[in-house]
């Protein structure tokens, strides 16, 4: 895979000595580069200066890690002291190779040479490559016109044989014996033209060596039998032998490594070479059948003048035939006595290493030991209604990673009409619940699969995937679910879904129906990271895999990735029949599962030199944050958050209530405070009807009107008719005779405002109008001319009830923005639909920029506050807002990628501050609830970096583990079959010898690769909260060995 160009550092090896004495010390750096066929290392030697305070040695590092030390993860050995803490030459080493990797991201970058540019210098010699190409068009040097035996005219030529030399009939007959499929030219007079072996007399005999001549040879019945070949499609003359002792003829094409479409008169056969080649292609690209036959065939001939034998049909079964064989010898059924029609359910699937599986991998039970999985629906895999199960039955009965057509049909039978109405009342309005039951499935017979992937690794799990007759109703992804877990599961389940919410409300009841017991499995329902964000504030705490204990750092959204890979293959598996589309399906993941098991070496290597460092960083920010809390605070808070940790029916700590401050709510408080001052004869009274109070309240709702006005106004363009500027011009008198009289009891509570007002008018143009007149509200004029501490405070108190009410207003309006560009998008054709829906849109645009503008004056307003009243709590929850910020919950921020992406500041701001006054101190209570929460998330952070090292650390234990044990099991498979015929014992026995030595070559490969990683886990600072899991305990709990070596 082709990476991105990167600044590399420079290494001087020089021994240059610059007259100190300083000494050096050698360490060395190892860089693996994975790609995906080899694993390449660069060494390099860092000179550094030694420490100061620590002893001289030997070596930096030790020489050689075996893997049991490797397992075991011992620390304690050989990177702690007595008191364990790291030594401190691995401290010293740690930091000296941060600084070096921080030094090299300022190297300059190498120059480029010629040699980064080759196509700029083959543009130059283009002309001399096409004149070779055009020389071979003709004869080159050998136009004597005799062939090498001298006897004849050398007129034919091999276009697949490396020497262009022209040979005799004979003697190019001759030479292809064992080349049958080779492509012939021969020289007519001037140019060359294409002629087939058969036609120069070629027979291929079958049964016989090359070359042997068979006393009774039989030829192909009609004696036109075609070959498909990589490099096209080939009719030979095949003679089958019919000696008495003779094979069967498709037995003898199979011995000839050539696939019959048929066993009975086979007229057509394709090579080994050729179905090895498609089949990769078909896993690697998706690559259709047809596409490929068509590019054979035009392979073979690109003119259309003379079109070969059309064996298309053919050539499916034949493909279909090869990928079921490869499938159940690569699960050993050839070498098991039951063969194939002993196969179990799943028994053919490729098995994740890294994945936890009793019996295989693991000895015993712990939390490293849970399994994580995926659920998730794509209606991009549907298939149409084509054929029939009775037609097209298939060849794999729930033998790899589709479920058993026929137990899942009498699942569907017996409980489809039994569902259990889905319920959305707890959460928002998912369409997995919405539409499980109003899928379009006309002219459908599948309208998409369900899967339960490995959510580790990105794997498919045996017997996990089934098809939907509609949307994600439960009683499909029910049978998926339990079908999975029926796969040799451990004991503890971390299972995420997009809308767990629900799905985990009647999960029990609807398993006791089905009459399945799950009492032997814990189960921990979690939604993926990305999807969280849709659902209700209660689910995002209960249901976070930020915040679940042992959830590691998986994000849940591991098969969401992979349905791009697998929609490659939706056009062409739409179009099968119910056998054919399982098989093909099955084959897929089956080589997508296999290329993540050679691929886990380099992932689990790069996901651990990444969660080190992370681990190191949160473990250290939550213990400073820690130390700056008061200490009966947190004890009281780790209680709350580890008692939920253990029973979910607790309190949820990361869920937090405040009281909504409303304006309605302020306007109440202040009339009410009115009310009591009266009461008891302290209120200063200026005007019989309107109090400070209320003077405040009118005056925010003028500022509202003007901003309304003025919206109005600018919208009028030069094409206004006479009644639309009139019905303006009204609002604008209506609204200048409120001001008039608003501004008179403004006077009395701010003596001197009306001057300042008349003065600001005369200098600023179009001040005057009514949508531009100065109100001068106390947080407006507080600078130039003296206000009462009271009206200060109830702007104050106003304006932030006003910031909340405007974000609440600006998220209500986002989210019916989103709702209709969805809408618009699925439903909206033709230009009429769309003007309307881009007219509604652009309302909603207009209420939205209103709505952020009202925020930005009450922000502006309580800033120039701030200083006179002192107040600081609302910084916590109010901030400038940008035009960035204005985004939906599930939008990032521009630029950031999918693994980072931030959710607005917008969507977090739901609680107010307390405000002045408040008789039950809610200041207090609200900074307690914010520090509360932020403490939970950030233990939680370094709970799930310390617990991702470690379950790392035991996939990789685990890994190395199974391929050792997949090796004993195909060693266990010698011997086991054909024992009356000594040819076939020899192929079966060699295949899993072969096999054997492939699963240790991995598992060796896997220890070279990890062999460093104990040193790198134990680098940095080993001390950590007593709160969170220690690594010596958990890594003490594996076993210390799991391959014996090998004599």
């Amino acid at each position: 895979m082709k990476r991105a160009r990167r600044r590399k550092p420079l290494y001087a090896d020089s021994d240059d000595d610059d007259g100190t004495s300083t000494p050096c010390e050698k360490h060395t750096h190892i860089d693996w580069c994975h790609r995906d066929d080899r694993t390449s290392v660069h060494t390099t030697y860092h000179e550094l200066p030694a420490s100061p305070n620590k002893r001289p040695r030997a070596a930096s590092m030790p020489s050689s890690f075996t893997m049991p030390s490797l397992v075991s993860l011992d620390c304690s050995s050989s990177l702690y002291d007595t008191n364990g803490n790291v030594i401190e030459e691995l401290e010293y080493l740690y930091q000296q190779f941060q600084l070096n990797e921080q030094q090299s991201d300022n190297t300059a970058v190498r120059e480029r040479t010629p040699g980064d540019r080759p196509l700029l210098q083959w543009i130059g010699e283009a002309d001399a490559y096409l004149a070779e190409l055009l020389r071979l068009e003709g004869r080159g040097k050998y136009t004597a016109g005799i062939c090498n035996c001298g006897s004849r005219e050398g007129v034919f030529r091999c276009d697949d044989c490396r020497d262009i030399q022209l040979y005799c009939t004979e003697c190019v007959v001759r030479a292809h014996l064992a080349h049958p499929v080779h492509r012939i030219r021969q020289w007519a007079t001037d140019h060359f033209l294409r002629v087939s072996l058969k036609s120069l007399g070629l027979r291929v005999q079958l049964g016989h060596e090359a070359g042997e001549t068979c006393l009774n040879p039989v030829p192909c019945w009609g004696d036109d039998f075609v070959l498909l070949d990589p490099v096209g499609i080939h009719e030979l003359g095949v003679d089958f032998c019919g000696c008495e002792t003779a094979l069967p003829h498709h037995l003898q094409l199979l011995r000839a490594r050539w696939f019959p479409a048929t066993s009975i008169n086979p007229k057509t056969a394709a090579t080994f070479g050729l179905l090895e080649m498609f089949h990769t292609l078909s896993g690697q690209s998706k690559l259709s059948a047809f596409e490929y036959y068509a590019a054979l065939a035009r392979r073979t001939d690109n003119t259309g003048t003379c079109p070969p034998k059309d064996r298309y049909p053919a050539f499916l079964i034949m493909i279909r035939e090869w990928r079921h064989l490869k499938m159940m010898k690569r699960a050993g059924r050839g070498n098991d006595v039951g063969g194939i029609n002993a196969t179990q359910a799943g028994e053919c699937a490729v098995h994740c290493p890294a994945c936890p599986q009793p019996g295989k991998n693991i000895p015993d039970e712990s939390w490293l030991h849970r399994l994580f999985v995926a659920l998730d629906a794509n209606f991009r895999l549907k298939r149409k209604k084509v054929s029939s199960d009775e037609a097209d039955p298939g060849l794999s009965h729930g033998y790899a990673y589709i479920v058993s057509e026929q137990v899942y049909k009498a699942h569907l039978a017996a409980y489809d009409q039994e569902l259990i109405a889905m319920s959305s009342n707890h959460c928002n309005n998912h369409d997995a619940v919405k539409l499980a039951t109003l899928k379009n499935s006309a002219g459908l017979a599948a309208t998409g699969v369900v899967s339960v992937d490995c959510a580790r690794h990105g794997m498919k799990r045996p017997c996990s995937t089934g098809d939907l007759q509609k949307g994600e109703r439960h009683v499909n992804v029910d049978f998926v679910f339990m079908s999975s877990l029926q796969q040799n599961t451990p004991e503890e389940i971390m299972a995420s879904y997009d809308v767990s919410c629900i799905y985990d409300k009647n999960f029990n009841f609807r398993f006791d129906k089905y009459g399945w017991d799950v009492s032997d499995h814990t189960i921990e329902w979690a939604i993926p990271k990305f999807h969280i964000n849709a659902h209700r504030e209660l689910c995002r705490a209960n249901y976070n895999l930020h915040f679940i204990p042992f959830a590691c750092r998986y994000d849940g959204e591991s098969i969401e990735r992979l349905w791009s890979e697998f929609n490659a293959a939706a056009t062409s598996t739409k179009e099968m029949g119910p056998g054919s589309r399982r098989d093909t399906l099955d084959d897929i993941f089956g080589h997508h599962n296999w290329g993540k098991v050679i691929m886990l070496p380099g992932y689990l290597l790069n996901k651990i030199k990444k969660g080190v460092p992370e681990r190191n960083a949160q473990v250290c920010a939550f213990r400073d944050y820690t130390e700056s809390l008061p200490v009966d605070a947190v004890a009281e808070w780790r209680t709350a958050v580890e008692t939920w940790e253990a029973d979910r029916s607790q309190p949820n700590p990361f869920f937090i209530k405040r009281p909504a401050i409303t304006q309605a709510a302020i306007k109440r408080q202040l009339s009410e405070e009115d009310a009591d001052a009266l009461k008891a004869g302290t209120a200063v009274v200026l005007h019989d009807k309107f109090s400070a109070g209320s003077m405040i309240i009118v005056g925010v709702e003028l500022e509202e009107l003007q901003r309304r006005l003025k919206t109005e106004v600018e919208a009028l363009t030069d094409h206004a008719t006479d009644i639309q500027r009139a019905k303006v011009q009204e609002r604008q008198n209506v609204l200048r005779r409120r001001i008039d009289a608003w501004t008179e009891i403004q006077q009395l509570y701010m003596p001197g405002i009306a001057t300042y007002r008349v003065r600001l008018i005369s200098q600023v143009e179009d001040c005057y109008l009514p949508h531009n007149i100065p109100l001068l509200l106390p947080s407006a004029a507080a600078s130039f001319i003296p206000c009462a501490p009271s009206l200060l405070q109830q702007e104050w108190r106003l304006r932030c009830a006003q910031a909340f009410d405007s974000l609440g207003d600006l998220r209500g309006h986002i989210e019916m923005r989103t709702h209709l560009y969805k809408f618009k998008d699925r439903f909206a054709r033709g230009q009429r639909a769309n003007t309307r829906a881009n007219t509604i849109i652009k309302s909603v645009h207009a209420k939205i920029d209103a709505d952020a503008e009202r925020y930005r004056a009450a922000y502006a307003a309580i800033e120039s506050l701030r200083p006179r009243l002192g107040s600081v709590e609302w910084r916590e929850h109010l901030r400038p807002l940008l035009q960035a910020d204005i985004r939906h919950v599930t939008e990032g921020d521009e630029g950031e990628s999918e693994g980072r992406r931030t959710i607005s500041w917008i969507w977090r701001a739901t609680a107010a501050p307390a405000m002045p006054g408040d008789p039950q101190g809610g200041v207090d209570r609200s900074l307690q609830e914010s520090l509360r929460v932020e403490w939970c998330k950030a233990r939680a952070r370094a709970h799930r970096w310390t617990e991702e090292v470690q379950l790392l650390q035991e996939e990789m234990r685990r890994t190395i583990a199974y391929h050792h044990w997949a090796a004993g099991w195909w060693t266990e498979r010698v011997g086991k079959v054909h024992l009356e015929r000594p040819e076939y014992l020899e192929g079966a026995n060699a295949y899993a010898r072969r096999q054997a030595a492939l699963r240790k070559a991995l598992r060796d490969f896997c220890v070279k690769t990890w062999r460093d990683v104990q040193t790198w886990v134990c680098l940095g600072d080993p001390t950590v909260n007593e709160t969170l899991p220690d690594l010596q305990t958990v890594t003490d709990s594996v076993v210390s060995s799991v391959i014996e070596p090998d004599e």
